[in-house]
């Protein structure tokens, strides 16, 4: 019965996975659009603004990576350019990191993406088995992969994917808890999902061109559901994501010819960083902590 389960739900993720793929590059593609829309629009006002001899208006609709940006939250998901970069030159200025995967319509990279989210999906019906609490993470993985193939191919993390995933995430952690009976474990879920979500907002907010605001949103929806395991899990999930976005940076800068003004995708290592403490967070605090969960 268990190895059924674990096969269905492997087959059941590359379907999952092969819709999601494309799903998120359209809605990546139309959070493009809007982006360059707003930031055409805040052009033209200042132009205007300019003209008419008034003075600029730095508490209204502010790019994400000028320093008036923290004062408001942006409803862009694009990540910001870093501060070396905005400060270079036109001749100097490191282009954004993109196709590392390609973008739009892909076959391959669509595979790839259901194959992964098969055998993730696969690998968490192995460690939860039939138990309630599969079900919120079987949504959490595949959100998982989507916002990472996304943030590889438009360096852009969707609301909407987001926002998606956590309107089926939350409603069955609170039906899991319900039936169980283990609200201090949704309480550690909303702590959890509060705490990721404001330490990564007060990141952005001081130091805005670093971190696009994607991956607040990200933080918040990781902190939820796997602080539903414990807030051990949830410290696990970020101090390896933050190990495996180090790893990442350095690979990039290595084979970038722009060196130290390489822009990186951060939400990958996030995910994977997420994933890894939910699959193997129990050993790897005994291990580090000599505690268990």
């Amino acid at each position: 019965m268990h190895a059924l389960l674990v096969a269905a739900s492997g087959v059941a993720g590359v379907v999952a996975g092969a819709v999601l793929d494309p799903l998120g590059q359209q809605l990546a593609d139309l959070s493009r659009a809007a982006e360059q829309r707003d930031r055409a629009e805040r052009d033209a006002r200042r132009v205007e603004q300019a003209a008419a001899g008034e003075p600029a208006n730095l508490f209204d609709h502010a790019d994400p990576g000028t320093p008036s940006a923290p004062l408001v939250v942006p409803e862009l998901d694009v990540d910001p350019v870093p501060a070396a970069a905005s400060l270079a030159g036109p001749a100097d200025e490191a282009p954004p990191v993109r196709h590392l995967l390609p973008s739009g319509r892909s076959t391959g990279r669509t595979v790839g993406a259901a194959l992964v989210t098969g055998g993730l999906w696969a690998a968490a019906a192995a460690h939860f088995g039939s138990h309630l609490l599969l079900a919120p993470f079987l949504v959490f993985f595949g959100l998982a992969v989507a916002v990472s193939v996304t943030d590889l191919t438009h360096r852009l993390v969707p609301r909407y994917l987001v926002y998606g995933a956590l309107a089926l995430i939350a409603p069955l952690l609170v039906a899991v808890s319900a039936i169980d009976h283990t609200w201090h474990d949704l309480a550690g879920a909303a702590i959890g999902g509060a705490a990721a979500f404001g330490v990564f907002f007060l990141i952005w907010f001081f130091v805005p061109k670093g971190m696009g605001f994607g991956d607040v949103r990200l933080a918040g929806a990781i902190g939820l559901t796997v602080g539903y395991l414990s807030l051990l899990h949830v410290y696990l999930a970020f101090l390896t994501g933050f190990i495996l976005g180090l790893v990442l940076g350095l690979v990039l800068m290595v084979g970038a010819t722009t060196g130290r003004k390489t822009r990186i995708p951060f939400a990958p290592a996030l995910a994977a960083g997420a994933v890894i403490a939910t699959l193997w967070g129990g050993p790897m605090a005994q291990h580090l902590f000599h505690a268990g969960t």
